[in-house]
């Protein structure tokens, strides 16, 4: 972890994740926060029907709670990896 700098990867994947998520128009989303790569997406609506159409994208989330969506990639994860990702969860979300 050390060696391969993964806290400092996670801190700036997770910022470029988060900035590229808030750069957009998301009409279901109230907010997005976070911590590394440790992501947290608060929606306007209950979380179920978004996190199945993921899932059938590809995208594999978590909720943390009724209203929010939990995604934690893994620290190695590569930028191209976050693109698609970052693109499904746009497609989803809009």
């Amino acid at each position: 972890m050390i060696k391969n700098k993964l806290d400092i990867q996670a801190e700036e994947k997770g910022a470029y994740f988060m900035e590229s998520l808030q750069s957009e128009n998301l009409s279901k989303v109230r907010e997005i926060r976070g911590l590394g790569l440790l992501i947290g997406i608060e929606l306007n609506e209950n979380v179920r029907p978004v996190i199945q159409r993921l899932h059938e994208k590809g995208i594999l989330v978590f909720p943390a709670g009724v209203h929010v969506i939990r995604v934690f990639p893994p620290l190695t994860i590569e930028y191209r990896q976050l693109d698609f990702v970052i693109a499904k969860l746009k497609d989803v979300l809009s």
